[in-house]
């Protein structure tokens, strides 16, 4: 496990550790209503969709992080709960990953992934006031990344792929903190893996910058970011 994955995962324990932690001395963060306007009991609904926005960090592959910086990743679904938090659900999501100056120079390209899942997880209220919900959940489907903008030195070449399609699975854990009863915003992280390998050999990216051929490997990225927890139809215990 590379040292950045282990300082994230770090974060997102401490995120979790300091939110119990203001539970327990009655902390509300400022940005929510006052202590009357939210639930003291726990509800559930039957539909919900959610929202979040994040930035995505190459890790794993070696070569994969030598050469792009994730710009933003965007995701959308809509979870159907089916008995007290757990529900079934279904996502969409697009990102973008960019070469940028500080990775090849005078060097502009693309990789544009979109993903679409099937998701399965739980949202579980935290403390005893019920103002905040830990959402874990695992989504796998069907992955499109297109390449644009690469070109090998010599102009009689091409590089050997512009675009694939692969599996995907990707754990995530979204904090919300409630503003109301079925709305709140929060932090998220994930981690996605992709079955398939980056190889800058493919991309003629070794005509630019040099690799070691042994850093191919699994695609894989890192997001965090803010998410937006939105529930319609009160579902009874």
């Amino acid at each position: 496990m590379n040292t950045r994955l282990i300082y994230y995962l770090f974060i997102s324990i401490n995120l979790v550790s300091l939110t119990l932690k203001a539970q327990e001395e009655d902390i509300i963060p400022l940005s929510l209503t006052p202590t009357e306007s939210l639930p003291n009991t726990k509800q559930y609904y039957l539909w919900s969709p959610r929202v979040s926005i994040a930035v995505p960090h190459p890790t794993g592959n070696k070569s994969f992080k030598k050469c792009f910086v994730g710009i933003y990743e965007l995701t959308g679904g809509l979870n159907l709960m089916l008995y007290k938090g757990f529900f079934i659900g279904v996502s969409g999501k697009e990102a973008l990953l960019k070469i940028t100056e500080n990775k090849i120079p005078d060097y502009n390209a693309n990789m544009r992934i979109d993903n679409a899942a099937l998701k399965i997880g739980g949202d579980f209220y935290v403390g005893e006031k019920n103002r905040i919900i830990l959402a874990l959940a695992i989504s796998g489907g069907k992955s499109w990344t297109k390449y644009e903008g690469f070109v090998c030195k010599d102009i009689n070449k091409k590089p050997m792929i512009t675009s694939y399609t692969t599996n995907y699975i990707e754990p995530e854990v979204n904090l919300f903190f409630l503003v109301e009863s079925n709305f709140g915003i929060g932090a998220t992280i994930s981690y996605s893996l992709f079955n398939t390998n980056f190889d800058p050999y493919e991309l003629c990216l070794n005509d630019w910058a040099s690799f070691d051929k042994k850093n191919a490997g699994q695609t894989q990225y890192l997001s965090f970011g803010l998410c937006f927890y939105y529930s319609l139809v009160n579902k009874k215990k």
